[in-house]
């Protein structure tokens, strides 16, 4: 089924970008951890429409501190869709994991760099993510977590 959508609107929740005292720009490549979580929520009384929350975290990776981009970042943010046609919510969700989020990422990898452009250490882009990879990790990680239940 082809699930058409649309992004209404987005709102950002919450950003925090601190800088890395100990940045080192003349080291070739830089390091990091950048971890991110979705979560989607249909309405509660329109079938056709869903908000999208996606939080974005860029921390040290252990061992490599001196190696770390040039700031710390958590930003959280929604994002509002519709669907133009009927979709069934398992899809609309799928859609919305690879795609929608996709969408809420650039538009809060905007947001990091509008700020960090006017930051001590100068522009910083999030690194691009691959929300393929991030949607199979998820749905390999969730028969496992069923089985811990147990």
């Amino acid at each position: 089924m082809n699930c058409v959508f649309q992004l209404n609107a987005y709102q950002i929740e919450s950003v925090a970008i601190a800088q890395n005292a100990g940045f080192n720009p003349k080291l070739g490549e830089h390091t990091g951890d950048i971890s991110s979580s979705i979560n989607i929520a249909p309405h509660t009384n329109d079938s056709s429409k869903y908000r999208l929350a996606l939080e974005i975290q860029v921390k040290p990776t252990a061992k490599k501190e001196k190696d770390f981009f040039p700031y710390a970042v958590a930003i959280r943010g929604r994002a509002f869709f519709t669907f133009n046609n009927q979709c069934p919510r398992e899809e609309a969700e799928k859609a919305l994991r690879l795609n929608g989020a996709s969408i809420l990422y650039g538009l809060l990898r905007a947001q990091v760099a509008q700020i960090t452009a006017q930051s001590v250490h100068g522009q910083f882009l999030l690194p691009a993510m691959n929300f393929m990879e991030l949607a199979k990790a998820q749905q390999e990680a969730q028969p496992a977590k069923a089985a811990n239940q147990k």
